[in-house]
């Protein structure tokens, strides 16, 4: 029994251009340090401004230096002990840069055969806002460092887990513009979508299980609670998406074992920064963005971002039709040299009209495959589905010296979901009258609201002659979903189900709220502590813990006020440890290994309506990285196995709990193991490549491969590369993507498995820059028009067939 309307929420974009001078000016937490005294550095490479963010954080000295003389250049990878001039020698090796001492302790940079006599720049001092890890402007397909998965601030080869992060030059080279997009593109990810966009249909799978844990600057949402999920999020409010495969339950608390999404949100930049964006395609798409970034004071103390996004579309298949608002907006304030106040919102709407929350069949009732055109819709002509969302959150960042920052997050968020379904589900059909499909329809809609406070304390420590990472947090969120009831399922057979695709035309009943109102209440707090130990140069240990409370009540309101309340979960002290060994073989590569322990509250219940017992189990990783290109791409190769028990597995059609929600069993003795082999950035200068193979088996307690519509082996590769002997300004890329067979058992008729075969899917890419302020690109997608499924089971849809996306973009 579900749901209510929601009011609907529209801001208007605001746009304005940012133009101030081109002297950058970060905060920092001191303007003075020890530079006599070598120290142990851990700068990653990249572009050399980055490069000079993470050494002057590190070193805490004031460096100074116009933007222009830094901006084409990339510096190497440092690690080791170095005073801090030795430090800026090595990072501008080769750039015809050189350091220069001043006499108040500072530093300025000038080109080598101009050095004497040079006038000091205005001041910059080294931000501790996570330079490091923005990748906007970064122009590469990896990262210097990311946090997703222990919550320290560390590089990818320093992570003792398989992490991918989609950088924001990628998302705008592969035109990844929603993060359901950018989610097909993951190494080791692989869509099951048997229904559209914005339903529950659409499930993402991840070393064999479905992938539940979405967090946003890494505050986690509630997993299990329908409408909390990010998979409608519009791309234009984040720089980059670090995605953590296997449990990660330091920051999500709860561990699911199949991977952990975190968002991250763009920051106001130092520099004046515009682009928009204008784009059209197949389907009637057209898109727009506008993005504007600056100081917006001399001093440049302060800062400010305002982004908005606008898409429309209809779809390959009859009758959807799709819209999606986002906008947001950020402000930055340095209150002092050691603290800065962010405060700002992102709001998100999205909509798809006429669209379905089932796929279509894949059987004739006499055992044949259906094979129906791809743009065959199974859902009303007044069906659709809406989600929007209001995000208000504040930071303060205070840095307590060179080596410790706190720092202050609040968050609330308020939204909802509104579905209007009506939709015609069919095991199979017969041939000749269509006949075999039943039409339901119903109403779910329910207003969301999340509020969450999360305090974090990082830092490091001399012991023992060598520098240690800790990192302590506190965490606290309430999460509530209140909602009016409505009729359950209307129901309809339907003598020929080929017809009614056709149009869609069926009346709507009423779908009006029948009195009183249900809830879920969710109370959760944790506490974190993660430390990186370095025993020698060589050897780093991993290791923290999480404990948490996590309070889950169900209620419902009859419409005369009686209220009865529910408790599903009600853990306290739930302790959830991590561990990890990282041993550097070279200054280029590394092995590990990791555990994690996997706990999960699951809302899933049994067909007597009894809510399952939380899934709980173990993580082993084993692996080996590398920082090649001077650091400038990743490599990983990692071997895993995950334990667990108590896995929800669906009954299937027409097994319902009392409430009408699909019925669950929990499966004992549930393992999956694989491997998995990653390449991100760039290969040599002006060739970007993002990709990589996965293979995972899942299997029961009893040894039966389970899960096998889902693929077992996947790869997929993306790669980019600049052409300029061909045309000046011409980038030229492909997407490659393949899967093995996969198998829908027990879809047809009489039990037989359904069975696609393996499937290789390309892409292209051509992107030309016309000057310093326009490129304009094409996009082409499925080049090849291959006919294939998305996701399936009993029922499938169609993946995309061919389309093109053509792309301007002006940057000012």
């Amino acid at each position: 029994m579900k749901r209510p309307p929601f009011a609907r929420r529209r801001l208007a974009a605001l746009t304005g251009a940012l133009l101030l001078g081109s002297t950058v000016m970060l905060a920092s937490g001191a303007t003075h340090a020890d530079t006599t005294t070598a120290r142990h550095y851990e700068v990653a490479a990249g572009s050399l401004e980055n490069a000079l963010n993470q050494f002057g954080r590190q070193a805490g000295i004031l460096l100074s230096y116009d933007p222009a003389l830094v901006r084409d250049h990339q510096a190497g990878q440092l690690r080791g002990e170095y005073g801090v001039l030795e430090g800026l020698q090595q990072l501008l090796r080769g750039t015809g840069l050189q350091a220069i001492p001043q006499a108040d302790g500072s530093y300025s940079l000038a080109p080598l055969q101009t050095a004497e006599g040079v006038t000091a720049l205005p001041a910059m001092l080294v931000s501790t806002q996570g330079a490091s890890a923005t990748t906007e402007g970064s122009d590469s397909y990896t990262t210097e460092s990311m946090a997703s998965s222990t919550g320290l601030e560390l590089a990818i080869r320093d992570t003792p887990q398989s992490v991918t992060v989609v950088t924001r030059e990628r998302m705008e080279d592969q035109n990844l513009t929603s993060i359901s997009k950018v989610m097909e593109q993951i190494v080791g990810i692989e869509a099951n979508s048997t229904s559209s966009l914005g339903s529950d249909g659409v499930t993402y799978m991840a070393r064999g299980f479905s992938v539940e844990n979405y967090l946003v600057d890494g505050v986690p949402r509630p997993p299990g609670i329908y409408g909390f999920t990010e998979e409608t999020a519009d791309m234009i409010a984040y720089d980059r998406i670090e995605v953590v495969r296997g449990a990660s339950g330091l920051m999500s608390g709860m561990g699911s074992p199949s991977a952990s999404v975190n968002l991250i949100r763009k920051r106001a930049t130092d520099t004046p920064q515009a682009h928009i964006n204008l784009q059209a395609g197949s389907w009637d798409l057209y898109r727009g963005e506008v993005d504007v970034s600056g100081p917006l004071i001399d001093s440049g103390r302060l800062r400010g971002r305002l982004a908005t996004a606008w898409q429309e579309s209809d779809s390959f298949i009859d009758r959807e039709h799709s819209e999606q608002q986002a906008a947001y907006g950020i402000l930055e304030a340095d209150l002092t040299e050691s603290t800065t106040l962010s405060a700002g919102f992102e709001y998100q709407d999205f909509t798809n009209e006429g669209a379905s929350r089932g796929g279509i069949p894949l059987f004739y009732t006499d055992g044949s495959h259906t094979h129906l055109s791809r743009s065959t819709n199974s859902g009303t002509d007044w069906s659709d589905f809406s989600r929007d969302s209001l995000n208000i959150f504040a930071t303060l960042d205070q840095q307590l010296n060179d080596r410790w920052k706190l720092q202050l997050h609040a968050e609330h968020k308020t939204g909802g979901y509104d579905e209007s379904l009506g939709y015609v589900y069919a095991r199979a059909l017969d041939r000749q009258t269509g006949a075999g499909g039943n039409l339901y329809m119903t109403r779910w809609a329910a207003d969301l609201a999340l509020t969450a406070f999360n305090a974090s304390l990082q830092g490091s420590f001399d012991w023992l002659g060598q520098e240690h990472q800790l990192s302590f947090s506190a965490f606290h969120a309430d999460y509530t979903e209140k909602g009016d009831n409505y009729h359950g399922w209307y129901t309809a057979a339907l003598a020929d189900s080929i017809a009614f695709y056709q149009n869609g035309n069926w009346p709507k009943p009423d779908l009006g709220a029948i009195g009183g109102t249900f809830g879920t209440d969710v109370k959760t707090t944790a506490f974190t502590a993660a430390a990186r130990l370095n025993p020698t140069d060589r050897l780093h240990l991993l290791v923290g813990a999480r404990v948490s409370d996590w309070q889950q009540d169900d209620w419902t309101k009859t419409a005369a006020g009686a209220k009865t309340t529910t408790p599903i979960t009600n853990e306290n002290g739930v302790v959830t440890p991590y561990a990890g060994l990282v041993f550097d073989l070279t200054e280029q590569w590394s092995t590990y290994a990791s555990y994690t322990a996997i706990f999960e509250p699951q809302n899933e219940q049994d067909i007597s309506g009894k809510t399952l017992d939380p899934l709980e189990g173990n993580n082993y990783e084993l692996g080996l990285k590398g920082e090649l290109m001077d650091g400038r791409l990743n490599a990983t190769l990692s071997v895993f196995q995950l334990q667990q028990e108590n896995l929800a597995v669906s009954l299937g059609p027409g097994f319902v709990t009392p409430n009408g929600a699909q019925a669950y069993r929990a499966e004992a003795g549930a393992e999956s193991e694989g491997f998995e082999l990653e390449l991100a950035g760039e290969l040599a200068e002006g060739w970007q490549v993002a990709g990589g193979f996965a293979r995972t088996t899942t299997e029961n307690s009893t040894g039966d491969h389970i899960n096998r519509y889902i693929p077992d082996n996947t790869f997929k590769l993306f790669t980019t590369y600049e052409w300029d002997q061909l045309l000046h300004g011409l980038t030229v890329g492909g997407n490659l993507r393949w899967q093995d067979e996969a198998v829908a058992e027990d879809a047809g008729p009489n039990g037989e498995d359904f069975v696609q075969d393996s499937l290789f899917l390309v892409d292209l890419l051509a992107k030309y820059r016309v000057n310093e302020q326009l490129s304009v690109a094409l996009n082409l997608k499925n080049a090849f028009d291959k006919t294939y499924y998305s996701g399936m089971q009993y029922i499938g849809r169609y993946g995309e067939p061919r389309n093109l996306v053509a792309s301007a973009r002006w940057q000012f």
